[in-house]
């Protein structure tokens, strides 16, 4: 049975080095809770503060529990050479080698499975759901529906501000003194850099997007071989496509894109596929436009994000269709199918 409930002086004490091998397997199994994950980071925050001459260095410490692991398999080598050692205690000191090992295996394989919670900070949003967050710099930012935000823990703000967003997030940029850039970076390699602005950047499946609001931002696409910064100004809407092709148009109306910080969806001669498309990926459902002819036609008007159904229903009204839906089952969500009525 694992244990549910370690105290602080124990973790304080691994920090310091102290802990015996028993408890260093505690901790490993008390740090699959999520929610022992962050109070470990937090405890970790408070003892660095009491003990300012410590500065964290994940990568030395995985490698010197790689040579910790080596050495104690050299060990059980040279026990097993060692001619004048009577067969039960060398059977004895053998078993506690490979113990030894097997616990120091499985603590640096803690250590590389959680590399993502000890460097980051994740802030997640589920379907349907908007969150605004402040970060250590006093930037603000908006998390949309469906959407991840990763902030380094520890070092932010010192030189370069970096973060990595998946779905999409409104930011406010602070400007610092001392003129550090702050950088977005999407899963699809697309690399948004700015000092101090307010933008949108979309991220999912089928590609990125940046709109801009206020200031200048220069975007890349890592994904070339020798990738190119382009400029945005106040106005602008890049697209990154799948294939990391970078796409830029001026003057463009931003109420459409920034009228999710609402909860509603705007559309100006949006073809209804895409509609479907944006419905499924805010409120985690499938929206299935059975008529090709339907599919096509494009609307606008503003509609209310509460609910699918009520978002469907006001647009079969409109382009009088007829919506029929079945329940979530166990090999995927709520479907929704919209056809013509003829």
């Amino acid at each position: 049975m694992k244990k549910s409930f370690l105290s602080k002086q124990v973790i304080q004490n691994f920090f310091e080095g102290k802990t015996t091998r028993m408890q260093n397997i505690l901790i490993r199994e008390w740090l699959e809770n999520p929610a022992n994950r962050e109070r470990y980071f937090q405890w970790l925050d408070e003892w660095e503060t009491e003990n300012p001459q410590y500065t964290p260095d994940v990568e030395h410490a995985y490698k010197r529990s790689l040579h910790t692991v080596q050495g104690n398999a050299d060990m059980g080598e040279a026990a097993a050479s060692g001619g004048g050692m009577q067969s039960g205690s060398f059977g004895r000191r053998f078993s506690a080698y490979k113990w030894a090992a097997a616990a120091s295996v499985a603590f640096v394989f803690m250590a590389w499975s959680l590399s993502g919670y000890w460097l980051y900070k994740s802030y997640e949003t589920g379907y349907g759901e908007i969150r605004t967050l402040v970060l250590p710099d006093s930037s603000r930012v908006t998390l949309n529906a469906n959407s991840v935000l990763s902030v380094p823990r520890f070092g932010f703000g010192g030189g370069t501000r970096e973060v990595l967003l998946k779905g999409e997030a409104e930011f406010a940029v602070k400007h610092t003194v001392n003129h550090s850039k702050f950088i977005v970076r999407t899963p699809d390699q697309l690399e948004v850099r700015v000092l101090g602005t307010e933008f949108i950047v979309y991220s999912r499946e089928r590609g990125s997007k940046v709109v801009l609001s206020q200031g200048s931002v220069q975007l890349r696409s890592l994904s070339e071989t020798d990738p190119k910064p382009v400029l945005m100004k106040p106005g602008d809407v890049a697209t990154l496509s799948t294939l990391g092709k970078l796409t830029l148009r001026h003057t463009e109306s931003l109420s459409s894109h920034q009228a999710w910080k609402q909860h509603r969806f705007m559309f100006e001669n949006t073809p209804v596929s895409e509609i479907a498309y944006q419905v499924s990926e805010y409120f985690g459902v499938n929206v299935v436009v059975a008529d090709s002819t339907l599919a096509r036609r494009t609307i606008g008007g503003t509609f209310n994000a509460s609910d699918p159904a009520n978002v469907l229903k006001v647009l079969s009204d409109v382009l009088n269709a007829r919506v029929t839906r079945s329940a979530p089952t166990d090999d995927g969500p709520q479907t929704f199918i919209l056809d013509s009525n003829h």
